[in-house]
């Protein structure tokens, strides 16, 4: 993207939330929380749920909170800065569109669309608006993976890559209208993480995936998916959410490894490097990687808030910029492609 218009007038960014699910919550927290954002608004369609979430955020919301069942009206009303986009995904493109062409920023949960096509159309509205649209994307933003991140520097080549992901997990309703619930809903967090620690695209993919016979989904509640990447980089990913046992935690667990030995992080404490072997030396010891400490909450919002916050204040694009997040959501594309074709296929860039 050339550029997007900056925020440069003083006073704290102006907010209205769409979404009184579970996300739409946490945002109402972390924008409290935010001294350069207030929340002047919040929207859902049914009211009822919108009333129980206000009550709920308690004093995170101002008294005189502007609520309602109709965005345009809220947002000709309020003109925010900022829009929060954490209706159910069948929605997301109306919501972004209507918020974009309003003259708002919009911080998007994922997916940003229901499909590619659609998410290169939210990308073009962000053009011709200038307005800033990014997606929430928090595993990029957790200690761990920026701990990784320098650890796949300090390995490089890469050759590599593994994630496993495996919890009993009971998603929402829209969910369960899926064929793919786990590689739409979930598996984008790990492949947009993958990009993040490794810097590298993928370019094809060879995608299995299945539902097991105890699942509550009555789409594939499994995958396993071998991406070739940049570098030559492989990374192979192994997810479902209807595990027996053998959790992992929600950023799954992973194996990293180069040509200066290999990387394993659990997804929630430090990564451990150990360097490579030198023939006829012993195992070299292994070095457990600084992590900084973050909200126990929801690790990794009030940074992806930050960053957005930054990003309309200077220009800078975020991480989760809407053109960017494309390469990450072809990746999803891609994967439910092969799977239903049983065959390799291109990764779209």
């Amino acid at each position: 993207m050339s550029g997007f218009a900056t925020i440069t007038t003083p006073g704290p960014l102006r907010a209205v939330i769409v979404g009184a699910g579970f996300m739409g919550r946490n945002w109402a927290r972390e924008i409290a929380r935010q001294p350069d954002t207030e929340l002047v608004g919040w929207v859902d369609l049914d009211e009822a749920a919108l009333r129980e979430a206000v009550k709920e955020a308690g004093s995170d919301v101002p008294e005189n909170l502007a609520i309602g069942t109709d965005l345009a009206a809220l947002l000709a009303d309020l003109a925010p800065d900022i829009v929060f986009n954490s209706s159910p995904p069948a929605a997301h493109r109306t919501v972004t569109t209507a918020a974009l062409e309003d003259g708002c920023a919009v911080l998007s949960e994922k997916p940003m669309a229901m499909s590619l096509a659609e998410a290169r159309d939210l990308c073009a509205v962000s053009e011709r608006t200038g307005r800033l649209l990014a997606v929430t994307q928090d595993r990029r933003q957790l200690s761990g993976t920026r701990a990784l991140k320098e650890a796949a520097r300090r390995l490089a080549p890469l050759t590599r890559l593994e994630i496993d992901f495996r919890l009993p997990h009971r998603a929402g309703p829209y969910v369960h209208l899926w064929d793919e619930p786990l590689l739409r809903e979930m598996a984008i967090h790990l492949f947009d993480a993958a990009r993040a620690v490794t810097g590298a695209d993928a370019r094809s993919v060879f995608c299995t995936a299945y539902r097991t016979p105890w699942s509550w989904y009555p789409g594939n509640d499994s995958a396993e998916a071998l991406f070739q990447m940049d570098g030559g980089l492989h990374f192979a990913f192994t997810g479902c959410w209807t595990a027996r046992s053998g959790f992992t935690s929600w950023t799954g667990r992973w194996y990293l490894e180069g040509a200066g030995g290999s990387a394993v992080w659990d997804g929630v404490g430090a990564p451990v490097l150990t360097p490579a072997r030198q023939e006829g030396q012993p195992e070299p010891p292994s070095e457990t990687l600084p992590v900084e400490p973050q909200s126990p909450e929801f690790p990794g919002l009030a940074e992806v808030l930050a960053g957005f916050v930054r990003a309309l204040r200077t220009g800078e694009a975020p991480d989760g910029e809407c053109h960017d997040n494309l390469r990450s959501l072809a990746m999803v594309e891609a994967a439910v492609a092969s799977s239903q074709y049983a065959q390799p296929v291109v990764v779209e860039n």
